[in-house]
């Protein structure tokens, strides 16, 4: 019997991504939505053939008998959400980051934990086939020890040539950071799923765009609480295709690196290049399904297989406290922004 799902929020993501993930799973039946308002979600009900739409969670909660929800509003509405699902009783994937703030992040975690309902954040390019590849060497030992992580996650998508218009995701009443939050918390993420925690972070965070009230581009330093030292770079209007990801490896043994980009013939690679040998080896890596929704699919489907088996989730499925410790190296970053120490003195001439 088909899980019953409901969507909290209809914006371009839940519509090119997560409702076509959610269709193509024969366990999910979308049977809900909530929108800002009453006529948001009424249209898109009617556009998507959803049965019922609901201008508040309250409503939809006290209407619907729901499994599961996924939760794609706005940042600042995440913990809110999340915290009303966990009450009733639903399981809630939720997208990422979990909160604006790591405080709130820990709330969540801890009442999701007393409730024992499932939970899951939308951290999905972990289930990308080239890095389930790269995960699956570097726990084998193929790299030696790890001395380096380089991370990037950009894609013009606000860039002022072609991009779309800034949305809330620029507005610091409803989003902490910018590309910080929107690109780099899935690197940072995926940093941490692989290497474990951060210890202490620095960053640089810069304003392009006009008007810009939020980072375009962000750069960290990571330092690992196993030695590795981490460099990240995120932004929205550097060049790269969806979702822009770079992972890269040093090891002692091997480098490993990670592309994932739309505008390559398969949409990832994965290569392995010896430490100090030349020749890099392409690895073979299973191909993706529709590249906008193929990891946001894999995710849902692995959270929907652990919630009808009463919580035997798979190792892969990003929980709520590691995105809570995602969320404390987003807030050591913000909070470390312009900690700079001076080299050139600009009265003195060059």
């Amino acid at each position: 019997m088909a899980l019953q799902c409901a969507l909290v929020g209809v914006g371009f993501w839940t519509r090119s991504a997560l409702l076509p993930a959610l269709r193509s799973l024969p366990d999910a039946e979308v049977v809900a939505c909530v929108a800002g308002t009453l006529e948001e979600a009424r249209a898109f009900a009617e556009a998507q053939s959803i049965a019922a739409s609901y201008a508040s969670l309250g409503d939809l909660i006290g209407a619907e008998r729901l499994d599961f929800a996924i939760v794609a509003t706005p940042d600042h509405v995440h913990a809110e959400a999340v915290s009303a699902l966990l009450q009733a009783g639903v399981a809630v994937y939720c997208e990422k980051p979990l909160a604006n703030d790591s405080a709130t992040a820990y709330e969540l975690v801890a009442l999701q934990r007393s409730t024992g309902v499932p939970a899951t954040v939308g951290y999905s390019f972990r289930f990308n086939p080239a890095v389930q590849a790269l995960k699956r060497d570097l726990d084998a030992g193929r790299f030696g020890d790890i001395w380096l992580v380089e991370l990037a996650e950009h894609n013009p998508q606000f860039h002022p040539d072609g991009g779309k218009p800034m949305n809330w995701k620029g507005d610091p009443a409803q989003a902490a950071g910018g590309s910080l939050f929107e690109y780099g918390s899935h690197v940072i993420d995926m940093g941490t799923w692989l290497l474990g925690p951060v210890a202490r972070v620095s960053s640089s965070f810069k304003r392009v765009l006009p008007g810009a009230r939020l980072d375009d581009i962000a750069t960290l330093q990571l330092e690992f609480a196993s030695g590795t030292t981490g460099l990240l770079i995120s932004s929205w209007v550097l060049s790269g295709g969806f979702p822009g990801t770079r992972i890269k490896l040093h090891g002692s043994r091997a480098v490993g690196e990670v592309l994932l980009d739309d505008r390559m013939p398969l949409g990832q690679s994965y290569r392995v290049t010896p430490a100090f040998l030349p020749g890099a080896t392409q690895v073979d890596v299973e191909p993706m399904g529709e590249r906008h929704s193929d990891a946001a699919r894999r995710h849902i489907a692995a959270f929907l297989a652990g919630t009808k088996a009463s919580g035997a989730m798979q190792s892969t499925l990003p929980t709520l406290s590691q995105a809570a410790h995602v969320q404390d190296v987003l807030a050591a970053a913000l909070q470390a922004d312009q900690q700079w120490q001076t080299v050139l003195d600009p009265s003195v001439p060059y």
